[in-house]
Formats: C-alpha cells, structure tokens, sequence
C-alpha cells in the first residue's frame, strides 16, 4: 500500500507531538460511544402513523428521531384538541424542558401498567353487545341496571355462570323457588355450624388436646349457586342470555322469536315472556318462520298459534311459500291437511299441482339449499324409469296427490307436462283425459256428486293499487270474466262472474282459434266465492255459498248477481269454484 504525505501534514505533525495520542484516545471513545449508541439503537420500537421512535435512553446521535418528536410536539401545541396516537400511552411521558438545557425532547418510556391495572382501565369499554359473548352481553345489561350491586345467586346452566341479584327474580317462577330453597339450605346450614361449634367449646374442657370432633369448613358466605340443568337441545346459550336480560329490562328483543326462546322461557318459569313469545311469533308469520311456528306450536299445545300458522299456509302455500326454498321444512301432515282444506287459495289447479311438485322435489334432494327452475324439475321427474308413484319410495306420497283436483287441469301444455313427468300411472291419465273428452262432448255437462271437491277454482289476488282486477278463464269450452271492483273509495268490494261471447273483446283471437268454444245458449253453473284477506295478523273470510244460475249468451242473463263485501284490507284472496251440473 503507497501512502503519500504531504509537506503540509508532516510540518503540522511535527509541530504538534500531542497529536497522536489526542486523535488515538478521541477515537477509542467515540468508538465506545458508536457501540452504545448501536446498543440503543437496536431497541427502537415503531410505534404509530407517525413513525415516531421509542427509545430506552436519550441518544443525542438520533438526529431523525429528534425532528420527529419536535414535530410532534410543535403539532400537539397548534392543535391542543388533537391526541397524538401510541401504542401505549399510559406507558409514556414526555421530558419536559424545565431547565432549558439541550436536551433531546424523546420520549422517554416509563414503568407500564400491571396486568390488573390494564384490565381495570380496559373493564371500562363496552364493545357493541354483537360483538360480545351471550354471557357478556347479560353481565353488562344487568349490572347497568342493578347499579354495580354484588349478586345474590350465581346460576350455572349451560357451561356459564350467570350471577343473579334478588330483586329481579320474582318474575321467574323457577329461579325464585331455586333461591329460596337454597337460601333455606344455607340457613339450615349455619344453625347446624352453631350447634357444633358450641359443643366442641364445652368439649374442649373435657378433650384439652382436641381428640374432640372436627367439621369440614364449608364456605356459607357469598352468592348462593343455583345449577339448572336443561334437557331441551332447543335451548341455546343465546336464547337463555335473553330470557334472563328480561328480568332486567322488560323492553329487550332478541334476534329471532323462535323456539329456544319460548322454550327457555318455559324453563325459568316466565309466563309472561311466554304469552309475549306466542303473540310476537303469530304477528311474524312468514314464509321463512311458518313451519317452524307451527311445530313450536304443536310442542306446546298452543291452538292459536297453530291456527294461525295453517291459515296463512291456506291462502300463501301456493303464491308465497312455494316460491322459496322453505317449502322442503313443510311436513307431510300439515301439506296434507293444507291441502284437503276447503279455504285453501290457488291461481288454478296446475299453479298448485306444481307447488306439490316442487315440494316432492325437495323433499327428494334434502341437501338443496336454493330453490331450482322449473325445467330442473320437470327433467328430474321426466328421467324416471318407471312411474313414481307405483315405486316403493314413492307410495307413501299417493296421498299428497290423490288431495288434487287433476280433472280441473284442462290446458293442453299442462295436461302433456303431466305425460311427461311419469309420475302418475297410464291409468290416472287415462281416466282424466277420458273425462275431458265426454264432458266436451255432452256440451261441459260434469258428473258433480260433492261440489266442495270436485268444484274447479280459479283464483286472483287484489292488490291495495287496484280498484278493479278481472281474469279470463275457460272451462271446457266456456268463457267467463272473473271480476273484483272496488266500490268507491270505500273498503267495500264487490265480486261477480261474466259470460263471454266469441265477439267479446275480452277474448283474444288466438283464444278462440286454439281452444274449444262452445256455443250452447244456455250453460247451468254452480257456483261458489270465497273472500279472504289477512291484515295485522287477522284473517277475514266471507263465503258467498253456493249459488245455481243459468248463464246465457244475452246480457241480461249472463251476469250473476253482485256478491259485496264490506271491511276488507289488501291484499284479498278471491277464490271462484265453478262445476257444471247437468
């Protein structure tokens, strides 16, 4: 290695002897001081958005750090209201320049907060109750309420402990009789430690040595301990956190009426949680709660919720409920006795022959979670090797479909989707077209033995916006104009059946080219209305009965007669039943 040295350098270190050993010791203690400095540095911790830098000691080297702080501290100034974020800052102070010196203003870091201290400053923060455990959620409604006192019982039931004070018991039958049974207990208890205490004390003269007896030592002080066991698998933490926050607050909803609910209410003996339990769930009657009302119903023997629950299955099985994928929860009992009710609303006879179809289908395939396309169903059906119903999976549902009204399916697309679906024998097929063809033929005359089931119904809804709703039907070569007008501006509606003639605009010409059109004069109708509406969790039903009238091609003879209603709220259910009797 080739070292030049100047002139320069030679004569100033000549000149000063002391140099050397100046500049060797300067850097053996800058050298020292690099090495802490490198020390401290390694224990730099980034805390914040600021990118802000904590340190264990002050380190004059740290020049980024100081211009960071002193930032900081000029914003913290102009904006007092503003809090500087830290990832501890109960575990910071900030030096304050008292004396005026020059010191750096990092922060310097302080003892941090034990553990106890830590859970007492956090016990102050209430998360949003969704966020919480079903116990949390109860342990903080019922000490806001009962003032932070100490409980008086703690019930265990369910894998938690839930800490009770006396006062909020008497609405529950079961826990106040589980208190007070305890709370005698624990008396009983005591009397029996003062009894023995007092004979060791006058055996102690007689025993100096304590040869006398000696009793376990019970802890009988502090809350009582409640333990409930539950048999019911329907009782949820969730819905026993509620009940229990009744006793609280009154007011408190959960998030679904349901049967954990009730049945929790049942458990603690809450009749008044239960009555509420059974009105909140006939006032919430859905397509997506009636099955599992109706079978809350049926555990606990409540005739008016389950009344309630078949009658809206009457008017929406086919128009609400089997449209969506909570038909498969429907059971085969309550289809069943749906079906064969004489209240029961249907747009037509092949509208709900479908909606059995759909509900066999799921019925089928347990594991769909949506509910499939018409075609699906249709190809589901039509893959069959053999007739369904003459299978051994498929018997035990000829009664589901022996409840329809096959011959009141007279449209030739339906009566060929029925061909195709291979779930009926050749010989129920037989026999329906075989009666189209002779009832055409006699001129629409029907073999009518019982009205209320061999009736054909044809159905409309009307709708608040509507003040007059019509449907065209046709029935075996005959044509008739379905009305429903209201009358006014009132919530009296009036109801009547029309015939039509070939040249009535009412029909289409398509209509009249495709299907039959019979042209006898007169056509002998029996007849039957049926009105219902249900509004704010009533139904409303009004029958006409029925009604013989001779309909002929003239206007003065092919109107019936007006059938009013009065008091009627949308949306209302119109079901028309007609049959020809000869």
């Amino acid at each position: 290695m080739y070292i030049h040295w100047s002139p320069l350098s030679c004569s100033n270190m000549h000149s000063r002897p002391h140099t050397r050993l100046i500049t060797s010791h300067i850097s053996q203690q800058n050298s020292k001081r690099g090495v802490a400095a490198r020390s401290l540095l390694c224990q730099r911790t980034q805390t914040g958005h600021t990118n802000r830098w904590q340190l264990t000691g002050t380190v004059g080297s740290d020049l980024l750090g100081q211009a960071q702080v002193r930032r900081a501290e000029e914003f913290a100034l102009q904006l007092s209201d503003r809090k500087i974020k830290s990832a501890d800052p109960m575990a910071l102070r900030w030096r304050e320049d008292t004396t005026g010196s020059t010191q750096s203003p990092l922060p310097r870091l302080v003892r941090p907060l034990s553990a106890g201290q830590h859970s007492s400053v956090c016990s102050e923060v209430t998360w949003p109750s969704k966020l919480d455990t079903p116990e949390k959620q109860y342990h903080n409604l019922s000490h806001r309420v009962a003032g932070k006192a100490k409980p008086d019982a703690v019930l265990e039931c369910l894998g938690g402990k839930w800490e009770l004070h006396c006062p909020f018991l008497n609405n529950s039958d079961t826990l106040f009789e589980l208190y007070t049974n305890c709370k005698k207990e624990r008396v009983a208890q005591l009397q029996e430690r003062g009894v023995s205490a007092q004979s060791r004390r006058a055996g102690s003269s007689l025993c100096r040595y304590g040869r006398g007896l000696v009793s376990s030592k019970c802890n009988l002080s502090g809350p009582l301990t409640l333990r409930l066991p539950v048999k019911d698998s329907s009782i949820t933490r969730e819905a026993l956190s509620f009940v229990l926050r009744t006793l609280y607050d009154p007011e408190e909803r959960p998030d679904e009426w349901g049967e954990g609910v009730i049945s929790a209410a049942v458990l603690l003996g809450m009749s008044d949680l239960f009555q509420k339990c059974l009105t909140e769930m006939m006032t919430n009657i859905s397509s997506s709660t009636v099955c599992r009302f109706h079978e809350v119903s049926c555990k606990f023997k409540d005739t008016a919720l389950q009344r309630a629950c078949e009658q809206w299955l009457e008017l929406f099985l086919v128009t609400d409920l089997s449209c969506h994928v909570n038909l498969k929860d429907l059971p085969f009992d309550l289809l069943l006795k749906t079906l064969h009710s004489p209240r029961l609303f249907t747009l037509g006879e092949y509208d709900l022959l479908r909606a059995v179809l759909y509900w066999l289908y799921l019925q089928l395939n347990p594991l769909r979670t949506t509910l499939p396309a018409h075609s699906t169903i249709i190809n589901f059906f039509s893959r069959e090797t053999g007739v369904f119903l003459e299978q051994t999976h498929g018997q035990k549902y000829i009664t589901i479909f022996q409840a329809l009204r096959l011959h009141g399916i007279t449209e030739w697309q339906h009566l060929q989707e029925l061909h195709n679906i291979r779930v009926f024998p050749e010989a129920c097929l037989f026999h329906i077209l075989s009666n189209h063809y002779h009832n055409l033929y006699k001129g629409g005359d029907m073999t009518v033995t019982d009205f209320s089931k061999q009736a054909v119904r044809f159905g409309m809804m009307v709708d608040g916006e509507q003040e007059w709703c019509t449907k065209t039907i046709n029935l075996y070569g005959f044509y008739f104009l379905l009305k429903a007008v209201n009358v006014g501006e009132s919530d009296t509606y009036s109801f009547s059946i029309e015939r039509l003639r070939h040249w009535d605009p009412a029909l289409s010409q398509s209509s009249i080219v495709t299907r039959p059109f019979c042209m006898r004069a007169d056509r002998s109708v029996c007849y039957h209305i049926t009105v219902q509406s249900y509004f704010n969790s009533e139904f409303q039903e009004h029958s006409s009965g029925a009604v013989n009238q001779e309909f002929g091609l003239w206007k003065r003879c092919c109107r019936s007669k007006p059938f009013h209603v009065e008091g009627l709220s949308p949306p209302i259910l119109v079901t028309f039943a007609l049959a020809f009797p000869f």
